[in-house]
C-alpha cells in the first residue's frame, strides 16, 4: 500500500505512538504490531516510533526526553484514560500535536481527561484506528494552515493547542 500519493509535502514528520498501561493486549504480538507501524510509516513517508509503558512516570520522562525530535503524539492512554493528569500536562506542555487513540469505542465510554487538550480522537476499529490516526496526523503535519511547524496561519495549530471544544 502506497499512501505517500496522499500527502502533499515529502516531509519525514517523527511521530510516536505511546501507549498506556494494559495496552499490549490489545496489539499481541507486540513485535508484529511494531513491524505493522514501521511499514505503515515507510508507506506514508514517516518515522513511526513506539514506546509502551504500564507506568504513568516512565511515560512521563520519555516525553520529556523526545518530545524535541518528534512532530507529534499518538495517545494509546489504557488505563490512564481517567487518572493521568500529569501525563496530560506534559503532553499539553510539549506544545506537540497529540490524537488520543483508542482501538475500541469501548475504552472511550464515559469521560476522557486528555479530550479538552487533544488535537483529535480516533477510536476503532482495532488496529484500523492506528493506522487512520497517522494518516490523518501526517496530512495535518502537511498542511500549512493547520498542524505544519512552518505554517504562519491565523488557524495554524502546530504548536500542539486545540482550539477548545466548549466555545
Amino acid at each position: 500500500m502506497d499512501l505517500k500519493k496522499f500527502r502533499t509535502t515529502e516531509q519525514r514528520w517523527e511521530i510516536t505512538v505511546l501507549g498506556g498501561p494494559n495496552t499490549t493486549r490489545q496489539v499481541r504480538p507486540v513485535d508484529e504490531f511494531e513491524r505493522e507501524l514501521q511499514a505503515w510509516g515507510d508507506s506514508l513517508g514517516i518515522a513511526v516510533r513506539h514506546f509502551q509503558s504500564n507506568h504513568e512516570g516512565k511515560l512521563l520522562e520519555y516525553i520529556h526526553a523526545n518530545s524535541k525530535d518528534v512532530n507529534g503524539f499518538l495517545l494509546n492512554p489504557g488505563g490512564l484514560v481517567r487518572v493521568a493528569e500529569s501525563l496530560r500536562h506534559v503532553l499539553k506542555d510539549s506544545k506537540k500535536p497529540t490524537i488520543e487513540l483508542h482501538l475500541s469505542q469501548r475504552e472511550i465510554r464515559g469521560e476522557s481527561i486528555f479530550a479538552p487538550s487533544v488535537t483529535g480522537i480516533f477510536a476503532g476499529p482495532g488496529r484500523h484506528a492506528v493506522l487512520g490516526a497517522l494518516v490523518s496526523l501526517s496530512l495535518a503535519l502537511d498542511d500549512l494552515d493547520f498542524l505544519n511547524p512552518e505554517g504562519t496561519s491565523e488557524i495554524n495549530r502546530s504548536h500542539g493547542q486545540p482550539r477548545s471544544l466548549y466555545v
